[in-house]
């Protein structure tokens, strides 16, 4: 049966009832045929109240491109709705923006290394889990060194500079001057007091393995000594092989003293490589020809007859 308004219903079924369609009347017949359902109203579209529209579509700010045609004695270009729609941008979700990204954006900006730097957990002066929110009194600015004493991180500006926006006057770019310029001075003074701990140590006699860094260029100096071995034609097996146990070791004859000067001497030949080629050239024996000729038979031949 098809969807019907409140007074069609009692209409359907009287002529149901008159083709016979339906044997008896239902309960509820006799009772809307007394008292038929009220009719709902028109259906018309609500309107929304003037404070929730824009500003370029509320009541007042139309009447001013109407107010104005008219006092220029022409139409207004803005006459139907559908054109003061047209003037609105799109209604579309507008992008989540936080004041922290940006900070911490502009941060990596300046300082694109401090991603790079590893980080170790006995840095922080608080846990991972809770982290550190000092209170402040009233008319306080907050200072960086209150996050972090020993070595602030990039969330810790964030936090600080958004603190020092929120209890200042200042804008957002101002207070992250401000923090950044806490931040360079915690880490200069870090600096300096690991330069001058390393310089007491120093002093009272502590010696201090290579870095890493000298490490490195070490395992480098080496792979060019290969290097420059086999530049010389010597294969790598040859240049880099010890000296076999079972050798017969050749006694020093010669006991001048040299102050150390032959000892430099060798050492710097064999990190060049050139002691190594020696040993190879002079190792091989040197191939005799087969036969001499004289110096006017180039071509050999006089040795075939």
């Amino acid at each position: 049966m098809p969807r019907h308004i409140p007074g069609q219903v009692t209409q359907s079924v009287s002529r149901l009832l008159e083709g016979q369609y339906i044997k008896s009347p239902p309960a509820w017949y006799d009772a809307t045929l007394r008292h038929p359902p009220v009719y709902p109203p028109p259906l018309s579209s609500r309107v929304r109240p003037d404070s929730d529209l824009p500003r370029s579509l509320q009541s007042e700010a139309r009447k001013v491109p109407h107010l104005a045609a008219n006092k220029a004695g022409r139409r207004s270009h803005l006459n139907s709705l559908k054109k003061l729609r047209s003037q609105l941008p799109p209604l579309r979700p507008q992008p989540i923006v936080y004041e922290g990204d940006r900070i911490r954006r502009q941060f990596f900006r300046d300082h694109p290394w401090e991603a790079k730097r590893p980080r170790m957990l006995t840095e922080t002066d608080y846990t991972l889990e809770e982290p550190i929110s000092p209170t402040l009194s009233r008319g306080q600015v907050p200072e960086l060194y209150m996050w972090s004493r020993i070595n602030p991180s990039v969330e810790d500006v964030v936090q600080c500079t958004l603190k020092t926006a929120e209890c200042t006057d200042m804008s957002l770019s101002q207070a992250y001057r401000r923090t950044i310029a806490s931040y360079h001075a915690i880490h200069a003074e870090r600096e300096h007091r690991m330069r001058h701990a390393i310089l007491e140590a120093r002093s009272l006699g502590a010696e201090f393995g290579p870095t890493e860094t000298e490490r490195g260029f070490i395992k480098e100096s080496r792979e060019l000594d290969k290097w420059a071995a086999l530049n010389q034609g010597v294969q790598l097996e040859e240049a880099t092989e010890t000296p076999s146990k079972r050798e017969h070791r050749v006694k020093r004859t010669d006991m001048t003293f040299t102050n150390g000067a032959a000892y430099m001497d060798s050492a710097q030949s064999l990190t060049s490589g050139q002691a190594v080629l020696e040993q190879h050239t002079a190792s091989e024996p040197t191939p005799q020809p087969a036969h001499t000729s004289s110096p006017d038979d180039y071509l050999g031949i006089a040795s075939r007859g």
